[in-house]
C-alpha cells in the first residue's frame, strides 16, 4: 500500500511539473505569436502539447491548457494556409472544451472549425459548425460574438456560395449589433460587394463609400476594385481609371505594411537619422534664400508631376476607350458574346430565350484569341487537362462576364458554377492551394 501510494504521489508530482512546463511553453508561444514569429511559436505549442499528452493524471487545468494550446496552434496553421492541420487542432480544442463544459470555448472552437473547413471550400460542413457557434452564442447571450458571426457568415459563406440575398441579411444584422469600428468598415465593404453582385449599384456605392472611412489599405483596395467594376460596367471610363489608380496606390501601401517589422523599424530609424542630419545641416549651412529656392523647386516639380499624371490618365482613358471600341466591333459579330452581353444588361424572358451551337462557341474562342493574343492556346499549353467546356468557361471569364451570366449560359445554378470552377482549379489545373481567385488566375494568362 505504501509503495502504491508513493507511486501515485510521484506520478502526481511529475504530472504537475509537466503541466507547469507546458504552461511556460504556451505563454512563450503566445508571446512569439504576437511578435509574428510563427514558426518558433508553433514549435513551443507542439512541445507543450507533447508534455500534456504524456501526463497520466488528467486534471481540469491540464485539459484547459491543452484546449488553449490547440486553439492557438490552429489559428497559426490557418493563417499560413495549413487548413488540415488547422482543423485538426481546432477540433481537438473543441473536444477538450466539451469535456470542460466550457460554453465560450466551445463557441469559439466551433467557429474556428468552420473557418478551417470553409477555407477548403467544404461549405456544407462549414455551415454546420457556424450554426453550432450561433446556437451557443444565442444561449449565453453573447451579442458581440453574434455580430461577428453574422458578418463572417455573410462575407465568407453566403457570398462565397452565391446566396447574396442571405448574405445581405446577415451583414445588416451584424451592423445592428456590437461591431468594432474596423468591423463596421468591413461590414460596409462586404455589403457594397454583395449589392454589386446583386446588380444594385446605388446601394453598393453607398456602402462602399462608407467603408472608405477605414484606414486599412486592404479594405480600401477591395472598395476601389468594386467601384472600378461599377464605373466600368456603367461606361464611366474616366471614373474607372481614377478608381484603378486609387486601387494601385493602396496596393502599394498594403505591400509596404506587409513588410517585416524588423525592416520597418530599421527603415524608420534610418529615416529619422537622415532627417535629423538633414535638419542640422540646413540650420548650419542654408540661408533663407536657399529655403525659398527649394520651396519653389518643389512647387514647380509638383506642378510638372500633376500635368504629367493628368496626361497619363487622359492617355489611359483614350487607350481604354479605343480598346473597348475595337473589342466591341470584333466581338459583336459573335452570337455567344452578344447573348452574354444582353444577359448582363437586361435579364428578361427575351434575353433568356437563346440557343448556341458549337460553331458559335468556336467563333467566340477564335475572336477571343484574336483580341487576347492567342489566349486559349496559351491556356491549354499551361493547363493541358482542360476540356472543351472548361476552355469556354475560361474565355467567358477572360471577357469579363459575371458568374451569374456564365451560369445562365451554362444552364446551371450559380452555386453549381462556383463548384465547377473549384473542380477546374483543383482537378484540371492542379493548383488547389493557389490563393488567387479563379478570375485572377485566368487574367494572369
Amino acid at each position: 500500500m505504501i509503495l502504491f501510494a508513493s507511486i501515485l504521489i510521484l506520478t502526481a508530482c511529475n504530472g504537475k511539473k509537466n503541466e507547469e512546463k507546458a504552461r511556460t511553453l504556451f505563454e512563450e508561444g503566445v508571446r512569439l505569436r504576437e511578435e509574428r514569429h510563427s514558426e518558433e511559436a508553433a514549435e513551443y505549442f507542439l512541445q507543450g502539447l507533447e508534455l500534456l499528452k504524456n501526463n497520466d493524471v488528467k486534471t481540469y487545468e491540464n485539459a484547459s491548457l491543452q484546449a488553449q494550446i490547440n486553439d492557438n496552434l490552429g489559428a497559426l496553421y490557418l493563417k499560413h494556409g495549413l487548413f488540415d492541420g488547422a482543423f485538426d487542432a481546432h477540433n481537438e480544442a473543441l473536444r477538450c472544451f466539451k469535456l470542460l463544459n466550457d460554453s465560450t470555448g466551445m463557441m469559439n472552437a466551433y467557429r474556428n472549425c468552420g473557418r478551417a473547413v470553409r477555407s477548403q471550400e467544404q461549405y456544407k460542413l462549414a455551415k454546420q459548425y457556424y450554426d453550432s457557434a450561433f446556437c451557443i452564442a444565442t444561449l449565453i447571450n453573447d451579442n458581440a460574438m453574434l455580430s461577428d458571426l453574422y458578418l463572417e457568415m455573410g462575407r465568407d459563406y453566403y457570398m462565397e456560395t452565391g446566396d447574396f440575398t442571405r448574405g445581405i441579411e446577415c451583414v445588416n444584422k451584424a451592423l445592428e449589433g456590437d461591431l468594432s469600428n474596423d468591423d463596421i468598415d468591413i461590414a460596409n465593404m462586404t455589403l457594397g460587394i454583395l449589392y454589386y453582385y446583386s446588380n444594385n449599384f446605388d446601394e453598393a456605392q453607398k456602402h462602399l463609400i462608407n467603408a472608405l472611412r477605414s484606414e486599412r489599405p486592404g479594405v480600401k483596395m477591395s472598395v476601389y476594385q468594386t467601384l472600378y467594376a461599377i464605373a466600368y460596367y456603367e461606361g464611366d471610363y474616366k471614373l474607372a481609371v481614377y478608381y484603378q489608380q486609387l486601387f494601385s496606390d493602396n496596393m502599394l501601401e498594403s505591400e509596404q505594411q506587409l513588410s517585416s517589422e524588423t525592416m520597418l523599424r530599421l527603415k524608420s530609424e534610418y529615416e529619422l537619422k537622415a532627417q535629423k542630419n538633414a535638419m542640422e545641416s540646413l540650420h548650419r549651412n542654408h540661408s533663407l534664400k536657399l529655403y525659398l529656392i527649394i520651396a519653389l523647386s518643389v512647387i514647380a516639380f509638383l506642378i510638372i508631376l500633376l500635368i504629367i499624371r493628368k496626361k497619363i490618365n487622359e492617355n489611359k482613358i483614350k487607350a481604354l476607350e479605343k480598346e473597348l471600341e475595337i473589342r466591341n466591333k470584333i466581338m459583336l459579330s459573335n452570337k455567344v458574346f452578344v447573348t452574354a452581353k444582353n444577359l448582363g444588361e437586361h435579364l428578361t424572358s427575351e434575353t433568356m430565350d437563346f440557343t448556341l451551337d458549337d460553331n458559335d462557341w468556336d467563333d467566340f474562342i477564335s475572336l477571343t484569341d484574336m483580341i487576347f493574343n492567342g489566349f486559349s492556346k496559351r491556356l491549354l499549353a499551361t493547363y493541358p487537362k482542360l476540356g472543351k467546356w472548361d476552355v469556354r468557361i475560361c474565355c467567358l471569364c477572360k471577357n469579363g462576364f459575371s458568374n451569374q451570366v456564365i451560369s445562365i449560359l451554362l444552364d446551371t445554378q450559380t452555386d453549381s458554377f462556383y463548384k465547377r470552377k473549384t473542380r477546374i482549379r483543383q482537378q484540371k489545373m492542379g493548383i488547389p492551394n493557389d490563393e488567387r481567385t479563379f478570375e485572377e488566375i485566368i487574367n494572369a494568362i
